[in-house]
This record gives structure tokens, C-alpha cells and sequence, in this order.
């Protein structure tokens, strides 16, 4: 009876603790592309803290959605209110819809931080008011505005999937 009891509670235990690690990796809402697979998000003002460790690395960040292309949805910025992170899609494998601006994102992908000489040029065809050609980076004059706030670094992610909460 003394053995059916603790392999019943090893049992509850255990299966107990699969729920809790699956569910830290479940996110409800709207997925986009992959699903998510790490369990921890990092916040984005962390990712600005960490960023010499978590360069190059595959991580899953949370953050609110501060812009996005108007025309494609083919790129986000992820900001905390002082960090901005722009997010690009790997392989242009999903998009986003146009009212996904000022909603709260977790997603994964490789993080690249890179020293850059000037501010992305613009392009013209994704400008506001200009069409999407599909056939050059996506990169809004907004978006150009907050790199050139960062000085001479360049917060990029290469996302494989996303959860819009």
C-alpha cells in the first residue's frame, strides 16, 4: 500500500512538472511563423544589459510592437518605451497586420549587434505613401529616425516565429 502511495505521488509530481515546463513555452494568442520553443522570454531592456553575451545567440524576447511596415507588415520594432530592437522575418515567411503596432510580441530569433558607419538609406519605396516592391529591405523613414538615435550600433533580430498578445 506504502509503495502504491509514493508512486501515485512521484506520478503527480512528475506529470506536474512536465505541465508547468510546457506551459512556460505556451504563449496564448496569435501566432506568426514558427512556434515558439524557448521556454524564458527575455525582456527587451535585458537584451540592451546582455547584449555582449547574447549577441549571435538565438533568443526569445518580449516587448511591445512600437512600429511596423505600413505597406507589407514585412518588418516590426520592438521597444520597452527607451530600447528599440528592429525585427526582420527570416525568409519573409510571414507578415504582420497592420494593427499589430502597440500590442505586446514575444518571439525568437538570432539577435545581431553590429557597429554601423551611417544610417540606413532610405528607401524610397517603402517610404509612407510609397508602394512595397518585395525586391529591397523594407525600411521605413521612421524606422531610420529611431537607428539614428542609437549612434553607431544596430539592434537587429531574424525572427522565426512570434506570438502578437
Amino acid at each position: 500500500m506504502f509503495k502504491r502511495v509514493v508512486l501515485l505521488t512521484v506520478a503527480v509530481i512528475g506529470l506536474g512538472l512536465v505541465a508547468c515546463s510546457s506551459e512556460k513555452a505556451e504563449v496564448v494568442g496569435e501566432v506568426y511563423g514558427q512556434k515558439l520553443s524557448l521556454a524564458e522570454a527575455i525582456p527587451v531592456s535585458d537584451v540592451f544589459n546582455k547584449v555582449n553575451d547574447l549577441n549571435g545567440q538565438v533568443i526569445r524576447v518580449s516587448g511591445t510592437v512600437s512600429d511596423l511596415c505600413k505597406h507589407k507588415g514585412c518588418w516590426m520594432q520592438v521597444s520597452d518605451g527607451k530600447q528599440v530592437i528592429t525585427v526582420r522575418f527570416k525568409d519573409e515567411a510571414f507578415t504582420l497586420p497592420a494593427d499589430a503596432a502597440g500590442r505586446n510580441v514575444d518571439f525568437e530569433g538570432l539577435l545581431i549587434a553590429e557597429k554601423i558607419d551611417k544610417a540606413l538609406g532610405s528607401h524610397s519605396s517603402c517610404a509612407e505613401g510609397g508602394e512595397h516592391s518585395g525586391t529591397e529591405i523594407c525600411e521605413s523613414q521612421r524606422a531610420e529616425k529611431v537607428l539614428q538615435k542609437t549612434t553607431n550600433m544596430r539592434y537587429t533580430m531574424v525572427s522565426t516565429g512570434l506570438v502578437l498578445l
